[in-house]
């Protein structure tokens, strides 16, 4: 063939089937709450949830969030062990360990040479696993992580006693940690549509959407999704020139990349022209932001989803868990918790 040297290999899954649009999303109740990021499950059944530079706790849902903990820079990542402790990412690649009562706990052996902590996981009561995806925290990684090949993401075990290990390295920005069946873990990286093990080794590949974080739930696990994969974007994957002439003349904002917004500008190119029809935008049209959630089986496929699409406003699913035996997210566009009840029905 011709152009086989040029090909790549296009994401295997499509939105159809289990994973056919829906409005799900955008049904879902919601709760506002100012820049939410992540949050996390404790023993006691309460919920922790960013916003901003705090930590909220939710009791019920439907209940009145309470403040939990208070930092001088945002909270990026939230993890809860089986003894109550909290690990809390910060921006510029700091980690807090936390008490059950949200107290500060000394003696954790931190690196200084983390970049950005999107995620994070408790391994044993002395250990944590900690997501770095290689790019500072004042970067548009949406932006940026599809046209860039270098794989400069790692996870790191940092100790209550001990000096840190890096556990696995040349990851391609990855986003987020989960805990396997054979007590390994699991990987999700953001560009390359796919989850990893410890060595690199893809699991399952192919998935339609740039991946946030990926958690485990009683039936399997679920997975956030940034947006959804664009296929102008794996179009132009490509075309090399015109690549290279976007990313020395245009700031990353304006590249032709996915966006955590469903924002419309006359200073984006591309997206107006086939966005609107008699003004309005179709649930169908082009749209580089997007909200999805991926319901997993154990073998990690996908067993049901939930969208918000073109014409919704609940999109960069940065976030999602099981709480209670119900599924709550994160929309990072729309500044929302949302609760998409007891899991997606099978088509």
């Amino acid at each position: 063939m011709l152009f086989a040297s040029k090909a790549r290999q296009a994401p295997g899954m499509t939105l159809e089937g289990i994973l056919g649009p829906n409005d799900r999303l955008d049904q879902a109740p919601g709760m506002r709450a100012e820049q939410p990021e992540a949050m996390c499950v404790c023993p006691d059944g309460q919920l922790l949830f960013s916003s901003g530079m705090r930590i909220h706790r939710l009791r019920a849902w439907g209940n009145q969030a309470e403040l939990w903990a208070a930092f001088d820079r945002p909270v990026t990542a939230l993890s809860c062990g089986a003894d109550g402790l909290v690990a809390v990412g910060l921006e510029g690649g700091a980690l807090k360990v936390l008490d059950p009562g949200g107290r500060p706990v000394e003696g954790w052996s931190v690196p200084s040479d983390l970049v950005s902590v999107t995620d994070c996981l408790f391994l044993s009561r002395d250990e944590i696993a900690v997501v770095d995806n290689g790019y500072r925290d004042d970067r548009d990684v949406l932006s940026v992580a599809p046209w860039d090949e270098t794989a400069g993401g790692k996870v790191v075990v940092i100790h209550r006693s001990g000096e840190p290990r890096v556990l696995a390295r040349g990851l391609h920005c990855p986003m987020g940690i989960a805990p396997d069946l054979s007590g390994g873990f699991i990987v999700s990286q953001l560009e390359r549509a796919d989850l990893v093990d410890a060595s690199g080794r893809a699991l399952q590949p192919g998935y339609p959407g740039y991946l946030g974080r990926i958690r485990r739930t009683d039936t399997g696990y679920v997975m956030a999704c940034l947006s959804r994969r664009d296929p102008l974007i794996e179009f132009l994957k490509n075309e090399e020139v015109f690549v290279a002439d976007m990313k020395a003349d245009l700031e990353p904002r304006y590249w032709i990349s996915p966006r955590a917004t469903p924002e419309f500008s006359h200073d984006f190119p591309i997206e107006l022209g086939a966005a609107r029809l008699f003004g309005d935008v179709k649930p169908w049209a082009p749209s580089f932001s997007y909200g999805l959630v991926i319901e997993l089986d154990e073998k990690l496929m996908p067993v049901a989803s939930a969208h918000s699409r073109a014409n919704g406003s609940r999109h960069a699913i940065c976030d999602v868990c099981s709480w209670n035996g119900e599924l709550i997210a994160i929309s990072r566009a729309s500044s929302e918790i949302l609760n998409l009840g007891r899991g997606s029905p099978m088509p």
